[in-house]
C-alpha cells in the first residue's frame, strides 16, 4: 500500500495530532522554558473575568480541577496570580491575575501570534481565515463556549437576505466577520441559487 492511500493519511483527527504535536515542538523550540498553553489559559481567563474561584476556572476552561492545582500553584509561584478569600464566600479562594501576570500574558500573547505566523506560514491569508472558521465551527458544534465565534451555515431552503455576505453564510456572534471567498464556496452558492429556482 502506498502512503497517499493509507487511511490514516485521511484521518483528519490523525492529521490534527500531528498538527499540535508540530505546534508543541515549534513552541518549545522557539520559547524554551516557557509556560505551556494550559497554564497561559489559566492565566488569561483570570486576566479577563477573575476573580474566580479554582472550580469557577475549571469549569469555565473545561478542566480538570485535579490538574489545574498544580497549574495554580506554578503560576502564583512565577508571581502571575494570587489567590485570596473570596469576598462573597470566605470559605473559598478566588484567583486573580497580578500586574507582572497581565504583563506577563500580553507577552506570551504576542509570542503566541509570533508563533502562528511560524507554524501557518504556508498558508494564504485567505486560507488562514477559512481553516480558522472551519476549527471555530467544529468546536462550535462540539463546546458552546465557541459558539458566538464560529460562523454558521444558512440551510440551503432559506433564501439569503440582501446583506448576507456571500456564500450564503450568517454569523451567530456580533461582531461583523469578513467572509472568505473561495473557488469552491461560490460554485456552492450558485448550486444552492440554482436549487431554489
Amino acid at each position: 500500500m502506498k502512503d497517499q492511500d493509507d487511511p490514516m493519511y485521511d484521518s483528519p483527527t490523525y492529521l490534527m495530532y500531528e498538527t499540535v504535536r508540530v505546534v508543541r515542538r515549534a513552541g518549545a523550540r522557539m520559547f524554551p522554558g516557557q509556560p505551556r498553553m494550559p497554564h497561559l489559559l489559566v492565566l488569561w481567563c483570570v486576566a479577563r473575568s477573575g476573580p474566580l474561584s479554582q472550580r469557577d476556572v475549571a469549569e469555565r476552561l473545561r478542566m480538570d480541577a485535579g490538574d489545574l492545582v498544580g497549574i495554580v500553584d506554578a503560576l502564583e509561584e512565577a508571581g502571575h496570580v494570587r489567590r485570596r478569600r473570596d469576598p462573597a464566600d470566605r470559605r473559598r479562594y478566588a484567583l486573580e491575575a497580578t500586574d507582572g501576570g497581565q504583563g506577563f500574558l500580553e507577552e506570551s500573547l504576542q509570542a503566541r501570534r509570533r508563533l502562528n505566523e511560524v507554524l501557518f506560514e504556508p498558508l494564504s491569508p485567505d486560507e488562514r481565515r477559512l481553516f480558522r472558521e472551519m476549527l471555530l465551527r467544529v468546536l462550535a458544534h462540539h463546546d458552546d463556549r465557541f459558539a458566538d465565534l464560529a460562523p454558521d451555515e444558512t440551510p440551503a431552503d432559506d433564501a439569503p437576505s440582501d446583506d448576507a455576505p456571500a456564500g450564503g453564510a450568517s454569523y451567530r456572534g456580533t461582531a461583523p466577520r469578513e467572509r472568505v471567498v473561495t473557488p469552491q464556496v461560490e460554485a456552492e452558492a450558485r448550486l444552492r441559487q440554482q436549487a431554489r429556482h
